[in-house]
């Protein structure tokens, strides 16, 4: 008997999508969606700014300053994300955002 906890789409999705933020298609889309998500939260951010971070740990670190200098509690609720404590904040806004990109894009079947 397999008594191991059954693994989520999202767990499965959290071990592989470094590489799907490879693809330029896949990246551009995420990029758009986070705009878009913090647009709805009242924060303005541009394309060509967040296109200069070429490593989700430069994306990241510029997510974490741009939240701690325009706190919106909304944000967490428009990205999807539970209120608690992230070690990376910026990080986990970033792969939620890929995750519903990624989910979009499969069953859309693109």
């Amino acid at each position: 008997m397999n008594n191991s906890k059954p693994t989520s789409d999202l767990e499965k999705f959290e071990s592989i999508w470094p590489s799907y933020w490879l693809e330029d298609d896949f990246r551009s889309k995420t990029l758009s969606q986070i705009i878009k998500d913090f647009w709805l939260s009242g924060i303005i951010l541009n394309l060509e700014d967040l296109q200069k971070y070429k490593t989700l740990d430069s994306l990241a670190d510029y997510l974490n300053k741009t939240i701690r200098d325009n706190p919106r509690p909304q944000l967490l609720y428009i990205v999807d994300l539970k209120e608690k404590s992230y070690d990376n904040m910026g990080l986990a806004i970033i792969q939620r955002i890929a995750y519903k990109v990624f989910l979009r894009k499969h069953f859309s079947g693109q």
